[in-house]
């Protein structure tokens, strides 16, 4: 059996705390309802140490997976400098609208800042859109939220101001 000193476990408290109240603020702000309300969090301490935290988040379009990576430095596993996350979009869209135009502005905004992959959807099926976004980011500096208002700004129609 293997434990995990409690300095540890006060700094991944920390960072998710941090990390879970800018999922709250995302929430709040994009009318987003968090499944579940509290995150899955996944603890490993050997061989490696490596906390994850996954939300789900609900909107009228579609759900938004959200999943972070702590990356705690390996000299001082008492500090969480910064956090990989996954953000996975699946959202419905007006079929009406040029998806690739929606594609290609994302694509502009966030060229860069973070990497994009772009789910296939079967020819005809062009009322939903399938995008994954992955990104450092420091926990509590709203990066998420300003991808968030992006993504869903493009894709809804529905620009939320900064």
């Amino acid at each position: 059996m293997y434990t995990v000193q409690p300095e540890v476990l006060e700094a991944v408290s920390d960072c998710a705390r941090l990390f879970q109240n800018e999922i709250e603020m995302m929430a709040e702000t994009f009318l987003l309802t968090i499944d579940g309300r509290f995150p899955a969090l996944d603890l490993q301490v050997h061989p490696h140490f490596q906390a994850t935290l996954e939300y789900a988040l609900w909107a009228e379009t579609g759900v938004i997976a959200v999943k972070a990576k702590l990356n705690m430095d390996k000299e001082d596993l008492t500090s969480c400098e910064s956090v990989m996350v996954t953000m996975k979009f699946s959202l419905s869209c007006d079929p009406q609208t040029d998806v690739e135009r929606k594609k290609e502005r994302i694509e502009e905004i966030l060229y860069g800042e973070a990497e994009l992959f772009w789910g296939i959807q079967p020819a005809g099926h062009n009322e939903h859109i399938e995008l994954t976004l992955s990104f450092q980011a420091k926990p509590g500096a709203s990066r998420m939220s300003e991808y968030a208002r992006c993504v869903l700004g493009i894709i809804t129609g529905k620009m939320i101001a900064a």
